[in-house]
Order: C-alpha cells, then sequence, then structure tokens
C-alpha cells in the first residue's frame, strides 16, 4: 500500500504563541488533528508514543496518588478505574488496552509482589519497549531501542557515581545492560553499541542537572532528526513533530522561555523540511 502523503497536516500547523507560558497546540489537540488526517494504521503509531502518560495516569491510580490526570494518555479515565481491581479487569475493553499492560496488572494483581511505584513503573517501561520493538515500523523500533539505552546509560553512570548497585535498575536484559553491569571502563566497552556515547558520558558528568537535561533532550532532537532525514511526507516525519513536541511541553512546565525556543525552532525545522507541493499551496493557502 502506498504510504500517504501528509501536506495538508504540516501546512496546517499553527505559528508559536506570543504568550511565551503556553503554545496554540498541545500534544493533545495534536493527537485529535491525527485522528482524522493519518490513515488507520498510522494513526496506531501515534497513540504508541503516547502510552508512557497511560502509566503515569495508571500507576496514580493504582498507587492513590493525588495527582490530576493526564489527557495526553489514550485510556480513558473510566476504563483505567476497571484496572484497579483484579475483578473489574475482566470487564475493561481489552481493545483498548495493550496486552503488556494487562500483563503488567496481573502480576501487580497476583501473587508476585510489586513492592513500590518505581518498579512499578520500571515494569511498565520494559513491557513498553518491548511491545515498541515489536512493530513493523523500522522508525518505531529505533526510538524503543535509543530511549532505553539512553535511560540505561543515564542509571549506570549515576550508579557509578555514587557507588551504589544498578543490576535492579535497568530496563531489559541484553547487550547493553549486560555491559552496564559488569564493565568498568569509562564508555563500559559500549561504543559500538550507543551512538556518541562519549559525548553522552560529558553531559552526564555536568554539574549543573537542568543543564544536564536540556543537553539530553537535544541530543534527542538530533536523534529524531537523523533518524527521519530520508523520510518524506511520511508517518515517520509526523511521529518525530510529536515526540519533539512531548519535549517542548515539558520545558513549557519547566522554562516557559526554552519551551516557546524550542517550538519555534520545532517549526522552522518543519518548513526547510517539507516542501509543500505548488498546487496545495494554491488551493489552500500558504501558512502564515
Amino acid at each position: 500500500m502506498m504510504q500517504k502523503n501528509y501536506y495538508a497536516l504540516v501546512a496546517g500547523l499553527p505559528d508559536i504563541a506570543l504568550d511565551d507560558k503556553k503554545v496554540l497546540i498541545s500534544s493533545s489537540d495534536m493527537r485529535e488533528l491525527l485522528r482524522d488526517e493519518v490513515n488507520q494504521k498510522d494513526f496506531a503509531l501515534v497513540e504508541l508514543m503516547f502510552m508512557p502518560y497511560d502509566h503515569i495516569n495508571l500507576l496514580n491510580l493504582l498507587f492513590k496518588k493525588e495527582k490530576g490526570w493526564d489527557d495526553r494518555g489514550n485510556i480513558s479515565i473510566d476504563v483505567m478505574e476497571k484496572l484497579q481491581d483484579r475483578k473489574s479487569i475482566e470487564t475493561a475493553d481489552s481493545d483498548l488496552v495493550p496486552a503488556y499492560m494487562i500483563e503488567f496488572l496481573e502480576k501487580f494483581h497476583g501473587e508476585e509482589l510489586v513492592e513500590n511505584y518505581h518498579q512499578a513503573e520500571q515494569m511498565l517501561t520494559e513491557g513498553y519497549y518491548n511491545f515498541l520493538l515489536d512493530s513493523s515500523n523500522e522508525f518505531v523500533r529505533e526510538v524503543s531501542m535509543y530511549q532505553k539505552n539512553i535511560g540505561n546509560l543515564m542509571m549506570a553512570l549515576n550508579a557509578r557515581k555514587y557507588n551504589m548497585k544498578v543490576d535492579e535498575h535497568l530496563v531489559g536484559d541484553d547487550e547493553v545492560t549486560s555491559a552496564l553491569k559488569k564493565s568498568r571502563t569509562r564508555d563500559f566497552g559500549l561504543y559500538n553499541q550507543i551512538t556518541d556515547i562519549e559525548q553522552l558520558i560529558q553531559i552526564f558528568e555536568s554539574e549543573d542537572m537542568v543543564d544536564r537535561e536540556l543537553k539530553l533532550d537535544y541530543h534527542k532532537w538530533h536523534f529524531l532528526d537523523e533518524s527521519t532525514f530520508f523520510n518524506y511526507f511520511t508517518i515517520e516525519k509526523v511521529l518525530a513533530f510529536l515526540l519533539k513536541l512531548f519535549i517542548v511541553e515539558r520545558w513549557m512546565s519547566l522554562d516557559s522561555e526554552k519551551g516557546k525556543e524550542m517550538f519555534n525552532q520545532l517549526l522552522k525545522d518543519l518548513e526547510s523540511d517539507f516542501q509543500i507541493p505548488e498546487e496545495f499551496t494554491l488551493a489552500y493557502g500558504k501558512k502564515k
């Protein structure tokens, strides 16, 4: 099946708001826009990107956290509330709840001890990454591997710095996690497995935690650019935009000026990456 080109989607993106505390489009709004603009198969990939927010909502309910509902999750609060109880899980719409989440809930409500929020979060994250790695979409698999490796590397570096055991805090069981547990070399012997590992180690060594987080997000931003460099008008480009929008929203909550700057850059990147066909601009008008 020929992939659909999403010209209208890119042309219709709004400019950054003058108000430096928010942007004119949120990731939740973007999802609703994509629901109508992309085909069903591609929209399923869009929903994959939002699943970490389902983790947050589910864990807040299971551990009775007094936190607001995050509307970026795919699963409604009505369905989520059924997942709190072992008996009511069977009445939940299984089509709305991914298999790895059901497997986690069976362990959580079963005899297997889930000691705390952190352990539960780790179990869900590992299930999620494995779920993405089973995707038929290469970009989705790359995103999963990137996020898992970077997260594990930062955890291992932190454990090394404070002389802590890292084994129980790493996600997954593969060549990378094995090296992170055993190696004593500066780069854990992972020069060929993790791109830019020396740069990532230098980022970790920054004493300014805000600067460190910012540089890590820019590293992810560049990874997304490189991973979709040869994608034109495809769902991969849209997914990369969405993941960047998550980064922007995070910095909007931490630093509104930095978030505004990132969102503005995101729009500029899209304008330079996408060449909107002349027949489209004539029919719909150019974006102002």
